[in-house]
């Protein structure tokens, strides 16, 4: 269904307000699509500065999601499952043999986070 909806509104970013509400160092999930079906929760954080999101599934693929709240050392997500640490700009492990995690291109505009996922 959600792939279905996507089709239908190419790449149309998901609007997220208040991005100013999102504080340096710190991380807030959101729900786009139909998370029973094929939903995705998406990470939102700012570093330097910028907005940027992880899909919250963690790469080890045993059921973690990556945590919302504050980042470890102010830019790692990280997988409370696992103890995995991601770098929220890139999606890149910290220190552990496993996958990258997804990255999601988000932009801050008109004080609103654009979310193309």
């Amino acid at each position: 269904m959600f792939k279905k909806l996507k089709g239908m509104f190419g790449n149309r970013p998901i609007l997220v307000p208040n991005a100013a509400g999102l504080a340096e160092g710190e991380g807030r999930t959101i729900e786009v699509g139909d998370m029973g079906s094929s939903g995705r929760q998406i990470l939102l954080c700012r570093v330097d500065g910028k907005i940027y999101g992880l899909d919250t599934l963690c790469p080890h693929a045993e059921g973690g999601r990556l945590g919302r709240g504050p980042l470890h050392e102010g830019r790692y997500a990280v997988c409370p499952m696992h103890l995995y640490k991601f770098d929220v700009r890139d999606g890149a492990p910290q220190d552990v043999s496993c996958g990258h995690a997804r990255t999601v291109r988000c932009e801050e505009r008109d004080g609103n986070i654009e979310v193309y996922a």
